[in-house]
């Protein structure tokens, strides 16, 4: 054993007196372990947002979303459904609409009326979209003690009875629960569309001879469309609104959401743009500026979390400025035999290092069995709809945040010797030794 290494591990278990000194020590390890801890579980929670985030967004809406040109629709549906397919592989391919309008909660009169989206979606595709159906809820009681493929067949139940005419005039519609609150409607009620005044009939929307019925609940997670959007099936959207044009375009879903830059960039450029004639939106452009903001956040909170183990730093600079005072006269008389300023450097630095070293994977296995448990257990209650699809903290440990915490940490704990080693290569060995 190289004589650096044999007085770090000596100094360290200080078996002489050094009660003080090995309470400092054992300090600063731990101010270490739990600093990487809390990035560890930080950065994990951040991550598993960001990822239901993602899972929500590209299940509520398809990756792409290809709209025609001209008035009148797309010159073949039907050619340019099939032509994706052949190019792209996707996971699926479907006709959507979209309509705004008005519609109004119970109580007639003064029942609250709302501006809304009326998505129409095609059951038979959207039935088939996992990622689509963990967003339903029917709004039971029992829905919670479901298991996970319980709740998807129960899902797709729901997305299918879209397609029913509950009763002339009554069509099934899917929302969320902060619409349904401000609506003041359950599963089971009514809400009747409001249409607008034709020109010379006034000013105030009338109501609809439709009704749309409250089939159950689609939460996303996402304000803007949670508190905008209805779910329809796609043919019933002309019904409700029969006197306003609706725009049908075509959804693709892919194998990789991630991709649909890419593949977005290929449909404007390519041939099939020109063939049918369509301009292009992804859900990654449409909320670039969220997705911004996320890695933003993420970024600050690594700074913040880092906090802790600079914290930790000063300790170890406390604990290390005692040692060399404690031990002023065993390095006097190692410079006095002929021990280099190297030497002494090293002998703190693999202090430093095997402090930083312990604490780094102490704090690792803590934060990595912290992240466990929120991923398996529902330790905080989580109120319904925060996290869309799942009732506990969304937890996603990534190997390169791993790599980021670690060697920040290690890089605070190897600076930390500094100070502490300077002082001690500074011992003049004989003023040390004439006053110990």
């Amino acid at each position: 054993m190289r004589i650096e290494l044999a007085l770090s591990l000596r100094y360290l278990r200080a078996p002489r007196a050094g009660a003080t000194l090995s309470y400092l020590t054992a300090i600063a390890l731990v101010g270490v372990a739990l600093g990487v801890a809390a990035l560890v579980v930080a950065m994990a929670v951040m991550n598993g947002y960001q990822a239901n985030l993602i899972r929500a967004m590209a299940g509520s809406l398809p990756h792409l979303s290809l709209y025609p040109i001209k008035q009148g629709g797309f010159r073949d549906t039907q050619g340019l459904i099939s032509d994706l397919k052949e190019r792209y592989r996707p996971v699926s391919v479907s006709r959507f609409s979209m309509q705004e309008g008005l519609v109004q909660g119970p109580g007639g009169f003064a029942g609250s009326i709302h501006g809304v989206m009326l998505r129409g979606v095609d059951p038979a595709v959207e039935g088939t979209t996992e990622e689509f159906l963990s967003l339903v809820h029917s709004g039971d009681a029992e829905w919670d003690a479901l298991t996970p493929l319980q709740r998807i067949a129960r899902g797709r139940q729901l997305v299918e009875g879209l397609a029913d005419e509950l009763a002339p005039g009554v069509f099934p519609v899917l929302l969320s629960r902060t619409l349904a609150e401000n609506l003041g409607v359950k599963p089971g009620d009514r809400l009747v569309p409001m249409r607008f005044p034709r020109e010379g009939s006034g000013f105030s929307p009338r109501p609809a001879p439709q009704q749309l019925q409250v089939a159950g609940y689609f939460d996303t997670g996402i304000p803007v469309f949670d508190e905008l959007v209805l779910l329809t099936h796609l043919d019933h959207v002309a019904e409700v609104f029969p006197d306003q044009p609706v725009e049908v375009g075509v959804g693709v879903r892919l194998a990789d959401p991630l991709d649909v830059t890419r593949v977005a960039g290929e449909l404007r450029r390519g041939p099939l743009a020109d063939a049918h004639s369509f301009y292009v939106y992804s859900w990654l452009e449409s909320n670039r500026g969220l997705f911004q903001v996320i890695r933003f956040q993420k970024v600050m909170l690594y700074v913040a979390m880092m906090a802790i183990v600079v914290i930790a730093f000063f300790g170890m600079i406390s604990t290390l400025t005692v040692l060399v005072s404690e031990k002023a006269k065993e390095i006097a008389v190692l410079k006095s035999l002929g021990a280099t300023d190297r030497t002494i450097l090293a002998v703190f630095f693999i202090q430093g290092a095997l402090i930083g070293l312990v604490g780094t994977a102490l704090g690792v296995g803590l934060g990595l069995l912290v992240a466990a448990g929120l991923d398996a257990f529902p330790l905080i209650e989580i109120p319904p709809g925060v996290y869309p699809g799942t009732d506990r903290i969304p937890v996603l440990v990534s190997a390169t945040d791993m790599l980021l915490v670690v060697g920040g940490a290690l890089t605070v704990c190897m600076a930390a010797p500094i100070l502490p080693a300077r002082q001690a290569m500074a011992l003049q060995p004989a003023e040390a030794l004439r006053y110990q």
